[in-house]
């Protein structure tokens, strides 16, 4: 992203007074909000700042980064449809009502376990023995 608009875009965000850090890597914006639940709106703000004063057939797509949102200025064509109506079929993607409380800090799954499972050099008799708590464990889950 050329200079000009990466200082026009970070002057932007600096007067909003929304953010309490703010900064532009490889032309992506990262932003550590305020407050963090007013994070669509603030969405929609440096979206219309965009589209009204950069790019009007640009558009912007929003993703949480821990505790951070990364903001990727994208063509139109290319933009997440989260500007619809929440509950409408129409381009319906999800992320409308998403709540930044709401982010998964990574998944857990059996194939995780099994793949580092696979992974792992151990003895027979090691082997056997992890291969019965991972079905025990399996089974607890189950309700067995």
């Amino acid at each position: 992203m050329m200079q000009r608009i990466q200082r026009l875009i970070s002057d932007f965000v600096e007067d909003t007074g929304l953010t309490e850090r703010h900064e532009i890597i490889h032309g992506t914006l990262y932003v550590t909000l305020k407050d963090p639940k007013g994070f669509d709106h603030f969405h929609k703000t440096i979206r219309t700042f965009f589209k009204e004063e950069v790019d009007n057939e640009g558009g912007v797509n929003m993703y949480a980064v821990g505790d951070e949102f990364a903001f990727d200025f994208v063509p139109e064509d290319r933009e997440a449809p989260v500007f619809v109506e929440p509950y409408s079929e129409e381009k319906y993607s999800g992320k409308e009502i998403m709540d930044p409380t709401d982010i998964d800090k990574g998944i857990w799954s059996e194939f995780a376990e099994e793949e580092m499972f696979n992974n792992m050099d151990l003895t027979d008799e090691q082997e056997s023995e992890l291969d019965v708590l991972m079905n025990l464990e399996a089974e607890s889950k189950r309700g067995k």
